[in-house]
């Protein structure tokens, strides 16, 4: 195939962008796929990018986080005729970048959430027990991600964008990737000290990655069946991560849905894949031929 690889982008997480734009590069040139490289850094799509796409078998979208992976970039594409590329469409990736949203969407299909709400600058900060946890309303890679322990710290925090305050959650925490609506085997986290953080996503060996995830079989249908219920109704396709973590009383509750997961040497979604006997080269291949696909019709 003639494949097209966007990366880099203009949210935080540029340099994670740029590591899975490697790793997918290097995979697919080994297989003698054609391989074309472009580091787009936001805004309108110049000539010379759409002309690629428009050749490209399958547009490879290696972008994380902001309006690479809100939706933005996608409806660009689709604008000008572009629909062959990775990943979920506009809408579908605009509702799940917005973990607010996403949370109202999955909790009305009977998926267990957080409680928490957004938190606008200007505000007093909403009511909830401590220790709670802040997030970006939207981005990923935990960027920006903190955890308030006392009144204290949470005075301290002076949000210059909308946030999303939520209660803390104790448990065990565990990552299920999709891919064409089959379900990977579930990750559980261990970070070595402190939580999930940007540092221990992407430090080797600063978390411990299980996989398969070591519960029961019950557990690991639970959520299978929840990443599932998920996936469908916020209207994704192809590929996505779903994140969960447990509340005290051990139900896992949604945290986040990923619509375009990395793809880095310490990212989940090839760990998963390769435990069900799916390599990375072969990963990358399936997520090129899920988006060729479109192009055909």
């Amino acid at each position: 195939m003639d494949i097209l690889v966007l990366y880099g982008g203009s949210s935080p997480e540029r340099a994670v962008s740029v590591s899975s734009a490697q790793a997918v590069l290097g995979a697919l040139a080994e297989s003698k796929h054609r391989m074309t490289a472009i580091d787009y850094r936001g805004g309108a799509l110049d000539e010379a990018l759409l002309g690629a796409a428009a050749r490209a078998d399958a547009v490879f979208l290696c972008l994380h986080g902001g309006e690479e992976e809100g939706g933005v970039l996608q409806a660009r594409l689709e604008e000008s005729g572009i629909c062959h590329y990775t990943g979920s469409a506009p809408a579908a990736a605009a509702l799940a970048l917005d973990k607010a949203r996403a949370k109202h969407c999955v909790a009305s299909a009977g998926v267990p959430i957080a409680s928490g709400q957004v938190w606008q600058p200007g505000e007093l900060a909403p009511a909830l027990p401590l220790p709670a946890v802040l997030k970006p309303l939207c981005g990923g890679s935990s960027v920006g991600v903190c955890t308030l322990h006392d009144e204290n710290a949470l005075a301290a925090c002076h949000i210059k964008a909308p946030m999303l305050l939520e209660e803390y959650l104790p448990g065990r925490e565990y990552s299920v990737g999709i891919i064409d609506k089959n379900t990977l085997p579930a990750v559980e986290l261990r970070p070595k000290g402190g939580f999930y953080d940007y540092a221990h996503k992407y430090t080797p060996g600063a978390t411990d990655e299980l996989c398969p995830a070591p519960v029961s079989a019950e557990k690991s249908k639970l959520l299978a069946d929840l990443a599932l219920t998920a996936f469908s109704v916020l209207g994704l396709r192809d590929v996505a991560r779903i994140d969960f973590k447990e509340n005290a009383a051990g139900i896992p509750c949604f945290l986040e849905a990923n619509t375009l997961p990395g793809l880095t040497k310490t990212s989940l979604l090839p760990l998963a894949a390769a435990v069900a006997g799916m390599d990375f080269t072969a990963l990358c291949e399936k997520m090129c031929a899920l988006a060729a696909a479109r192009k055909k019709r």
